[in-house]
């Protein structure tokens, strides 16, 4: 069986693809194919010769001007960019206005192949490689394998799958002309396949670019981040150091070596944290009115539930197992909780509490102010977008704790839970940790 590794592009947030090398690594899993696009050819080229140490170095010390010169464009003189560059927006993303207002030499990154890449090496290294690029001007795509690349020639294909039109001018190899492989196929899975993929595990940037459409029987993993990696073009070892753990909690997530849907646990904490919280969860939820008592059993697919597994686009029929993990996530996103840590369910609440303390302990609490002034509900409801959301859940675990203590719930609590179910459940977490250290 051949398995092939594929790599999106997506510039500077290529370094999450090196978090994920690194987690393949300790799980001893093989390839014999590699495909990329853009800077997924550039990984791709160091994950086929093998060079783990020379790419992790390479990403743990570049910065912008070691990838890219830059001056301005003097297309603003000729032509109305602004119109273009929000055009270019939704294909480009956040590129977009630097692509027409910014003039990019790739010059430097040149000289990065030529440091960090040998050819020799990874033309004896018995990993069949392919790269995507785009032909200029009809954007076809222009999938590349190594045996096609005459030796010494490495290095300009790599450049041109990584030129980022118009701010680079095209690339001419053999009297043609080649932009960025984003232009046509920045997930080249059709690739891997054309070069006899039998199983497939790719690394989605979901960075700007066209993907392909593919159909397979062959299985096909994807991992794909669940946190902002940063702006595309701009090397910071510090966000690349971040974008590195990212990549490597995620891959062992995918794997099930960790816990977690987008923070990660250790193992077992998952099931651990679920069996902590449930009872309380569903006490609650009895309390205020969000399940009726004869549907205890089936709390899990209420329509409280319902509405936060639509918000984190979690499957609902695993939220019986997933509830207490998604809603400690939930609080820690909001809360700004690292993401890099590999948390334990005690380390996690204990970072969730000292973040939250500060809201607690406000001497007037926006959300508050909201709910006790005598207005309908439906203007209650519209000032809510208006406030931070650390606030909201520091007002409904000050109803949470009341319940607990047996005071009649607070009739908001069930209407919540429909409108802001993300803060409902976050505020529903803290308010266990807090009944838990007490």
């Amino acid at each position: 069986m051949k398995r092939a590794i594929v790599l999106a592009g997506g510039g500077a947030k290529g370094s999450y693809q090196f978090g994920f090398w690194r987690a393949i690594r300790e799980l001893g899993i093989d390839f014999q194919i590699v495909t990329g696009s853009s800077v997924g050819s550039l990984n791709g080229a160091l994950m086929a010769s093998g060079l783990y140490e020379s790419g992790l170095e390479m990403w743990s010390t570049i910065k912008t001007p070691d990838i890219i010169e830059t001056a301005p464009s003097r297309l603003s003189e000729v032509i109305d960019t602004e119109g273009i560059a929000g055009a270019l927006k939704s294909f480009l993303g956040d590129l977009g206005e630097s692509a027409v207002n910014v003039k990019m030499d790739p010059f430097p990154l040149g000289g990065l192949i030529a440091k960090y890449l040998d050819e020799k090496l990874l033309r004896e290294s018995g990993i069949d490689f392919g790269i995507m690029c785009s032909e200029y001007p009809n954007m076809k795509m222009h999938p590349v394998t190594l045996p096609e690349i005459p030796y010494g020639m490495l290095g300009e294909y790599l450049l041109a799958s990584s030129t980022v039109y118009p701010s680079m001018e095209p690339r001419s190899i053999g009297g043609k002309k080649y932009v960025d492989g984003g232009y046509s196929d920045n997930f080249p899975v059709n690739l891997a396949l054309d070069m006899g993929a039998e199983d497939i595990i790719g690394v989605n940037l979901c960075a700007s670019g066209l993907e392909a459409k593919y159909e397979t029987d062959y299985p096909v993993r994807v991992i794909r981040p669940k946190f902002d990696l940063g702006p595309t073009m701009e090397f910071v070892p510090e966000i690349a150091k971040r974008n590195i753990a990212l990549g490597y909690n995620d891959t062992m997530r995918s794997f099930g070596k960790l816990d977690g849907t987008c923070y990660t646990f250790e193992k077992g904490e998952g099931e651990k944290m679920q069996k902590d919280f449930e009872k309380f969860c569903v006490d609650m939820l009895i309390k205020c009115g969000a399940v009726p008592r004869s549907e205890k059993d089936s709390y899990h697919k209420s329509l409280a539930v319902k509405g936060l597994s639509e918000k984190r686009k979690e499957r609902l029929g695993l939220m019986h197992k997933n509830l207490a993990v998604v809603c400690a996530e939930t609080a820690a996103e909001t809360f700004f909780i690292d993401p890099t840590v590999i948390y334990s369910a005690e380390s996690l609440g204990n970072a969730l509490l000292r973040e939250f303390t500060p809201f607690e302990e406000k001497d007037e609490n926006p959300m508050a102010a909201v709910f006790s002034a005598p207005k309908p509900l439906n203007y209650k409801l519209g000032q809510i977008n208006g406030l931070d959301s650390r606030d909201i859940i520091a007002y409904l675990v000050s109803l949470w704790l009341s319940v607990a203590g047996g005071e009649t719930p607070n009739r908001d609590l069930r209407t919540l839970c429909r409108f802001i179910p993300k803060e409902f459940f976050a505020s529903l977490y803290i308010s266990f940790l807090k009944i838990k250290g007490e």
